[in-house]
């Protein structure tokens, strides 16, 4: 921002006056004109911002209605699992177990990643970043049950083939096999009341944005 020098010599006070009212004025208009502009940044960065992390939610939601959607054939898989170690160690015949596709759900967060490391949530209300706040740190609950899950189905995979190829385990063992089948089955209620919060989470703060 550049002050000129008057173009010709000031011989009075008034003139002085005038002169530096006309550069007041001046820097108060230019100092308003960049204020304008950087609100409106702020205002687009804001809003480019809030839109990333509404498609986000979308896309999450409905991730996470397949789990849900998903989850009873799931429970009914484990009981069956759960089935075929019982006769096995009561020496009936072992049942195969036919292929089955578990459901895995990503849940995403990079926009509201990006919201941060760009400073967008500080131009946000705080009521409305607590918002995507509680959402968020609900999904990372979400995250760690599937990590701790992926884990235990590690662990059962480990068996079920154990078992197939020794034919015959010690009752220990068997117990110990069913302990991660039963398991599996407390995730299973667990992801169903944590999607169903998430799902609810998405829908309230989604109508709003309608």
């Amino acid at each position: 921002m550049d002050v000129h020098a008057p173009h010709k010599p000031i011989h009075s006070i008034k003139e002085f006056l005038v002169h530096l009212l006309a550069i007041t004025i001046g820097l108060l208009i230019a100092l308003g004109l960049e204020a304008t502009v950087e609100w409106v940044h702020h205002r687009h960065l804001a809003r480019d911002a809030r839109e990333n992390i509404y498609q986000e939610f979308r896309a999450n939601q409905q991730d996470v209605l397949r789990q849900l959607k998903a989850l009873p054939a799931e429970d009914k898989h484990l009981d069956e699992i759960l089935s075929v170690i019982n006769g096995a160690q009561h020496g009936r015949p072992q049942k195969s177990l036919e292929n089955f596709m578990w459901t895995g759900v990503l849940l995403r967060n990079s926009a509201w990643n990006a919201a941060s490391s760009t400073g967008a949530i500080a131009f946000m209300d705080y009521s409305e970043v607590r918002r995507y706040s509680q959402i968020y740190d609900l999904q990372k609950i979400y995250v760690s049950l599937m990590d701790r899950n992926l884990q235990e189905r590690h662990q059962m995979n480990v068996f079920l083939a154990h078992m197939a190829a020794s034919g015959k385990l010690s009752d220990a063992e068997y117990e110990s096999g069913k302990q991660i089948i039963l398991s599996q089955k407390m995730a299973i209620q667990e992801y169903h009341e944590v999607d169903s919060y998430l799902n609810d989470d998405y829908s309230k703060l989604l109508s709003r944005a309608k």
